[in-house]
């Protein structure tokens, strides 16, 4: 999300290689204004906080720093059936509602927080970032992560840990971290329409426009199963 919002900025221009990573070239003989309106680099590295140590600024480094697994009921959803609804209509016209067992439903949900580390080598650019990332996943990005399934806790980030330190080369660096408290929920259906065996429908008889049984020690009972039909066919 973050790579493609920042693919379409003017100043903190994202661009990738080939492989989909941040390009990231030696800027040897580079004019100053490479990738403000080229692809020859890009002025922001998106990543992973682990997948190497980042020498190129600024940088927006993503990581998960907790994950846990939240039931969405006591019973952890167990057991749960869903019917699907099967509608008869006999020559007389009347008509009859049938539930049908069609899936077991298992669910569940993930909440954890994702740390967003913004470092740069300048204030304003540090500052400026943090106002650019926070808009997004407070109301530019909301609505299209929950259609995702990811749910932004509390509606809004939390922002911290602002600090200034030194590079390798004893150079400024001004950092801050963005936190995101996050849900998203799990689902599985697991489809039983094809193993239910038998039906069992019960039927009355009236007298025609009575509401009383004409005979309540007349019954008629019969089952069909799956093989019945099959060898029918």
């Amino acid at each position: 999300m973050l790579r493609e919002e920042f693919a379409q900025d003017s100043w903190f221009h994202y661009v990738s290689d080939q492989y989909g990573f941040p390009k990231v070239p030696d800027h040897t003989d580079l004019p100053l204004g490479a990738g403000l309106n080229d692809d020859l680099t890009t002025r922001i590295f998106i990543g992973e906080t682990f997948r190497f140590d980042a020498i190129f600024y600024p940088a927006l480094l993503v990581k998960m720093t907790a994950a846990r697994s939240v039931p969405i009921s006591m019973n952890r959803n167990k057991d749960v059936i869903e019917y699907e609804k099967q509608i008869v209509i006999d020559g007389y016209g009347n008509t009859k509602e049938f539930f049908v067992p069609k899936f077991i439903d298992l669910a569940g949900a993930w909440e954890g927080t994702i740390a967003i580390d913004v470092i740069s080598r300048d204030i304003l650019d540090r500052d400026n970032l943090v106002s650019i990332v926070m808009l997004l996943f407070t109301d530019i990005r909301f609505e299209s992560l929950r259609k995702a399934g990811v749910l932004i806790k509390s509606g809004q980030p939390s922002l911290g840990g602002i600090s200034e330190g030194d590079d390798r080369q004893q150079d400024k660096l001004y950092k801050a971290t963005i936190s995101v408290d996050i849900r998203t929920e799990w689902r599985r259906l697991i489809p039983i329409s094809s193993v239910v065996e038998r039906i069992n429908f019960c039927v009355d008889f009236r007298a025609w426009g009575s509401e009383t049984v004409t005979n309540p020690n007349i019954a008629i009972g019969t089952s069909l199963s799956i093989l019945d039909q099959i060898e029918a066919l």
